[in-house]
């Protein structure tokens, strides 16, 4: 027979053994995740294969367009947008004498030189070299006058390059139908948009000075 102390012993031993075959058990799971997650092999362990997914995308419906090409022709290359295409837009500027094809080039030219030659003025007299001397309307006026025949030139060079040769093409719209050019896209027409242009320019210089000796918010 064998001793009390021995049985104990034997009892022991196979309970700790019994607990450590629980524990591996238990910790297989957390070896084979960390060796997922760090993406190296394992020895004793099989190959895991990671999980795919799949996602599917579903087509959203047809949005309204915000900006879309003019009269949905993407070959115009132009596009329409809420504000190009809106009504008081579209007024406003085919009420500029850029674009009113119905008035002769010399006045359209002498409308901008006006506008142009009134407020260049201002800038000179107000930020010139002699802004702070008795004589800076009169220096003032005389520089946008002279920016005014600069930019006469700059245009007459203009004119003279661009409408060199007559256009064979003329301009039609999307259905086929001839549109009458404008008479300011000619050689003839450009001269006289750059004549009124110096016109109404120093015309416009003339009047800004008037006012800076008559007005006293002007000078």
């Amino acid at each position: 027979r064998r001793p009390q102390g021995h049985r104990t012993h034997r009892t022991i031993t196979m309970a700790a053994i019994a607990s450590i075959n629980a524990v591996a058990r238990v910790a297989a799971p957390k070896v084979t995740a960390r060796r997922s997650f760090l993406g190296k092999g394992v020895s004793g362990l099989a190959p895991v294969r990671p999980a795919v997914r799949s996602v599917v995308v579903k087509a959203s419906g047809e949005k309204a367009q915000v900006i879309k090409p003019l009269n949905g022709d993407p070959f115009i290359g132009m596009l329409e947008t809420p504000v190009t295409s809106a009504p008081i837009v579209a007024n406003f500027l085919s009420n500029l004498p850029a674009y009113r094809t119905g008035v002769s080039p010399l006045t359209r030219g002498v409308e901008v030189g006006l506008a142009h030659g009134f407020f260049l003025t201002g800038p000179f007299i107000k930020l010139g070299p002699l802004r702070a001397t008795d004589s800076a309307e009169i220096a003032g006026c005389l520089s946008g006058a002279g920016l005014v025949i600069i930019l006469t030139a700059c245009l007459s060079i203009y004119g003279a390059t661009a409408f060199q040769t007559p256009d064979v093409v003329g301009v039609k719209t999307l259905s086929g139908r001839d549109i009458a050019r404008d008479p300011v896209q000619s050689e003839e027409g450009w001269a006289k948009f750059t004549s009124g242009w110096l016109v109404g320019g120093l015309s416009g210089v003339a009047w800004s000075y008037f006012l800076t000796q008559v007005l006293p918010y002007y000078s």
